[in-house]
């Protein structure tokens, strides 16, 4: 399929990912706040989950739009970094 024939999809079409990944750097609940709020932030990100305890991320995005690169960068521009933990 070529880029052209992503914007005519139908939303049954499209294709939903849910991934899970440590975030470094969360030290309080406003952190939590902000990275949820930079996650959302990011077209084509259907939801987040971020838990404080156990430094990670669950988020589930639309991959016609977004990619994991694209998430990983958005956190480290906001002052976290995504790890594989």
């Amino acid at each position: 399929m070529d880029k052209h024939n992503v914007a005519a999809m139908n939303p049954e079409e499209v294709i939903w990912e849910t991934r899970s990944f440590g975030i470094e750097g969360m030290t309080c609940d406003n952190c939590v706040r902000h990275v949820t709020k930079t996650l959302r932030g990011v077209n084509g990100v259907k939801s987040v989950e971020v838990d404080r305890q156990s430094a990670r991320a669950i988020v589930t995005y639309d991959t016609t739009k977004t990619n994991m690169p694209a998430l990983a960068d958005a956190l480290q521009k906001s002052g976290y970094r995504a790890t594989n933990s």
